[in-house]
């Protein structure tokens, strides 16, 4: 029984660790997200209201 315990042990840790990880991870992403003043739908500043656009090579 004390090998099956420290199998759990071990995995129940590095689970801790990938859920933690996971979270911080999603924690960064929403906090750059917020300090992002960017928007798909912004018009260009010359004023003549063209919207902005990507265009990825074929």
């Amino acid at each position: 029984m004390p090998r099956l315990r420290t199998v759990v042990g071990k995995t129940l840790y590095w689970l801790a660790v990938l859920v933690i990880s996971l979270a911080l991870l999603v924690l960064l992403v929403l906090f750059f997200e917020s300090r992002d003043n960017s928007s798909l739908d912004e018009r260009d500043s010359s004023g003549t209201g063209a919207r902005v656009a990507a265009t990825f090579p074929a």
